[in-house]
């Protein structure tokens, strides 16, 4: 008989014995929910029965050290981790979403947002946030990305809900004295394996990029020459979490290296981490790392109260930072699921572990202020 209230982790479900990812890391959410009083279960929202609200998942038994399925109610609090690869899945997914956001009785940790485009609309109104953002557009047609590419010879294409830099492009409009003018593409495919093509025709560089991306919605956004003194491209992570209170912090920070030649700085891409300050000193000095860290971490506070003024409550933020040659920082990108793997290849123990227990503690906190609210 189930006695202590319920979070339930909800995941993309996988063809496997164990059917989802990353079960360390439930497990150690398993183990933090017992101490904020919480049972922690996983489970795929295809698998609910909404006549009799239910729903089948696993459940870690600290113990034995085994998982368990197991058939339980609806979960009172959910964290949403689920991702996808293709559209049908998505949209399953947000009709289960749509009904368990209905029903009084759940409460999400934090809603999905919604796409790449969306977020820059959100943040650009914000007028200290919008210097930060870098000009960007929606690829409707081949015509859009010629007219770019003759005004500023450099663009980056990104798919909209697109992650870990799969589908990032890069391409340059060049003219070679001894081969005249060329169409440069460098990046990585949906796969996320590189890619490096060149033409001598825009058409046919126009029908290479459609064969690759087919309809998929893409934007066009400014290019930005995030490299290192070494030439390599990196980026800053920043992890933002709500805490037991319920108030952001920042987690922490972390440099992202990308491989050489790379036009990303993604982990999945086979990037690299680097400590923060001691990267930043190395490429800026001293007094200018130290000025850029505080602008950092004030970036990272002011975006996520502008994006839930906009789009509902949020749990976490992965807010990806880039900074140029003149030392201006970029707001990147922001994800509402963002991993943890930049603290464990970092070392950083500290930021580790809060990163794994801000979501049950927030989970707490919202537990009990409803329990609060109903007495």
């Amino acid at each position: 008989m189930q006695t202590r209230p319920l979070l339930g982790i909800m995941v993309t479900e996988l063809n496997r014995k164990l059917p989802f990812a990353n079960s360390a890391f439930y497990e150690r959410l398993s183990s933090l929910g017992a101490k904020e009083d919480l049972d922690v279960f996983v489970f795929s929202p295809n698998r609910i029965d909404w006549e009799k609200h239910t729903v089948t998942g696993h459940t870690y038994v600290l113990e034995s050290k085994e998982w368990v399925t197991s058939l339980f109610p609806l979960p009172s609090l959910i964290y949403d981790r689920c991702f996808f690869n293709n559209r049908a899945s998505y949209h399953q997914y947000r009709y289960h979403v749509r009904k368990l956001r209905a029903m009084p009785g759940i409460r999400f940790l934090g809603y999905g947002l919604s796409g790449k485009w969306d977020v820059q609309q959100i943040l650009q109104k914000d007028d200290v946030l919008q210097p930060h953002l870098p000009e960007t557009r929606k690829l409707a047609h081949g015509h859009d990305l010629w007219k770019w590419l003759n005004e500023k010879s450099d663009v980056f294409l990104k798919p909209v809900g697109g992650s870990h830099g799969k589908g990032a492009l890069h391409i340059r409009k060049v003219v070679s004295p001894s081969e005249g003018q060329l169409f440069i593409v460098e990046g990585r495919n949906a796969k996320n394996l590189p890619i490096h093509r060149q033409f001598k025709q825009f058409d046919a560089c126009w029908q290479w990029l459609r064969s690759l991306i087919g309809y998929r919605p893409y934007l066009i956004q400014q290019y930005l020459p995030l490299l290192s003194t070494e030439g390599m491209a990196y980026d800053v992570r920043s992890l933002v979490q709500k805490n037991g209170f319920g108030s952001w912090e920042n987690t922490g920070m972390a440099v992202r290296l990308g491989k050489p030649g790379s036009v990303t700085s993604n982990l999945h891409g086979g990037g690299s981490v680097e400590e923060v300050s001691s990267f930043l000193k190395q490429q800026f000095g001293e007094l200018k790392a130290e000025e850029l860290i505080a602008d950092l971490i004030r970036l990272s506070s002011r975006i996520p109260p502008v994006l839930e003024a906009h789009h509902g409550r949020l749990a976490e933020l992965g807010i990806d930072l880039g900074i140029d040659s003149f030392g201006h920082i970029w707001v990147l990108e922001v994800n509402s699921k963002p991993g943890r793997t930049i603290f464990a290849q970092m070392r950083n123990e500290k930021a580790r572990i809060k990163s794994l227990s801000n979501p049950i503690r927030y989970a707490g906190f919202l537990l009990h202020k409803k329990l609060a609210q109903q007495v």
